[in-house]
């Protein structure tokens, strides 16, 4: 049984940070999100994860306000280094900040991506010599 997906008050319930952005919009990217966390996840994961992940996306697309939000919507998001005032922000070279790595909420997304969708463990067999 899939877990109730949440809604777009309670994403801006745990993210004051997209209060402004339309219901509509929030809903869009929590119905994405469901496209990369869906019911093979954890109960207890799923919806935050779902919320992370939706996030995520609209800080990259420009939505919500915050530093981070507020690069993407300036055309600012490939950045190496932003400093405004005490704030600075840097981004790696090579590409290594992209993807989840990209925003606050991607970070966050990533121990939970890694929990449920870590992929195959390798491990000794008896045969191996160490």
């Amino acid at each position: 049984m899939m877990p109730p997906v949440p809604t777009p008050s309670e994403l801006t319930a745990a993210f004051p940070a997209f209060a402004g952005v339309a219901t509509g919009q929030i809903q869009f990217w929590i119905d994405r999100a469901e496209r990369v966390v869906d019911a093979s996840w954890t109960a207890d994961d799923f919806a935050f994860a779902t919320m992370l992940h939706a996030a995520h996306e609209m800080v990259l697309n420009g939505l919500g306000s915050g530093a981070e939000a507020e690069a993407a919507a300036g055309g600012a998001s490939a950045f190496r280094t932003l400093k405004s005032g005490a704030l600075s922000i840097e981004r790696f070279e090579g590409g290594a900040a992209g993807g989840y790595a990209a925003t606050q909420y991607g970070r966050q997304f990533l121990p939970l991506l890694a929990r449920n969708r870590g992929g195959p463990r390798v491990t000794g067999g008896a045969g191996d010599a160490g």
